[in-house]
């Protein structure tokens, strides 16, 4: 449960949009692996509230993702 609980912290799916991190502190840094519908994998890393690396297999699905509150995509840091 706890896992499951974490997990809904970090990612959430409606159809085949990801919204990351829908509810996971600004203060917590974390890095994070996780298995996501439609055979996808979401890697990355999230520091003081943003997401600093973000890998997506297969990378097909990147437009599918969704960042924050602010409802926008994700670009990489330059």
């Amino acid at each position: 449960m706890l896992l499951k609980a974490v997990q809904a912290m970090l990612m959430q799916t409606d159809g085949k949009r990801i919204y990351l991190p829908p509810a996971w502190p600004e203060d917590w840094d974390v890095d994070f692996k996780l298995h996501v519908p439609y055979r996808t994998v979401v890697e990355g890393r999230l520091r003081q509230g943003k997401i600093t690396r973000l890998e997506i297999t297969p990378s097909s699905r990147r437009s599918d993702i969704v960042i924050g509150p602010e409802n926008h995509e994700y670009k990489p840091p330059r």
